[in-house]
């Protein structure tokens, strides 16, 4: 049996009042990043974790940007973190997102239980 293979990613957004949040999935407010299986398909890794983002987020693809490429590990898998950036600054981020009780923005401070779950030395890490 093959082990399955698995995409993360978020979008980071920064609000008129220039606060920084990620999007996550929300788990009776348990935070996680967005993971997608990578299936055997035409598409690479970042269009199958772009798609899925896309999902849950009012904006077009060509409103964001890769930010930053990373790898994080957890449950005992590595796996590819695509971290994207929206080019606009919302005067609310939440009027932005499709399926509000499947996901959520968090401030990057909020982040500190998300992020320890992972190997902290290769998650990025942002400044609020």
């Amino acid at each position: 049996m093959t082990e399955s293979k698995r995409v993360a990613g978020t979008i980071m957004v920064t609000n008129q009042q220039g606060e920084t949040f990620f999007l996550v999935k929300d788990n009776d407010g348990v935070s996680s990043f967005i993971y997608e299986r990578i299936e055997e398909t035409e598409k690479l890794p970042m269009g199958i974790i772009m798609e899925t983002l896309l999902e849950f987020v009012t904006v077009d693809s060509e409103s964001i940007r890769l930010m930053d490429l990373t790898n994080i590990k957890g449950q005992d898998k590595t796996s590819p973190l695509f971290v994207f950036d929206l080019v606009e600054r919302p005067e609310d981020e939440m009027t932005l997102l499709n399926q509000s009780g499947l996901v959520t923005w968090r401030r990057t401070k909020d982040l500190t239980e998300l992020l320890s779950e992972c190997d902290s030395n290769i998650v990025p890490m942002y400044k609020s």
